[in-house]
């Protein structure tokens, strides 16, 4: 479909998150590594955090942002890195984090060409908040690595 509301938008961000959870959890039950599992768990409470912010902006933010429309293709290259993560095997908390920031990246980028289609100034604004969110939460992702290393 074509045309989505912008809480579509916010709930296809959270099915996301859901799935690199998913990921996570099976990632848990193969790992032995302490510093994976640590990390690994770090990184579900911030999923679980995310999703808590995007319940929050679905259900709290006035219906003349959630209702937005906006025309653009729900982005599915996401979907089709997960299908490339279930094949590859982390051994680290480098490969871990690697994925990590890519899937941000990726779903920034979208998220920016849902801003720039976007014809309401506060749904933009809305938008690149959540953006500015997903680069902030990937800069701590690095800093909590490098601090794994100097433990």
């Amino acid at each position: 479909m074509r045309f989505h509301q912008i809480k579509e938008i916010y709930q296809h961000v959270k099915d996301i998150n859901k799935q690199f959870e998913t990921f996570c959890e099976q990632l848990l039950l193969e790992t032995k590594d302490e510093r994976l599992r640590m990390f690994t768990h770090y990184i579900i409470d911030k999923l679980h955090e995310n999703n808590t912010y995007l319940d929050k902006l679905i259900h709290s933010e006035s219906h003349k942002v959630t209702d937005s429309w906006v025309d653009e293709e729900i982005e599915h290259n996401v979907e089709k890195q997960f299908l490339s993560l279930e094949q590859r095997t982390i051994h680290s908390v480098d490969d871990l984090l690697t994925i990590n920031i890519d899937i941000i990246e990726t779903i920034n980028n979208w998220l920016l060409l849902v801003a720039d289609v976007s014809t309401n100034n506060t749904v933009k604004e809305h938008i690149n908040d959540l953006i500015e969110r997903h680069s902030q939460q990937s800069h701590k992702l690095v800093h909590t690595v490098h601090r794994m290393d100097d433990m």
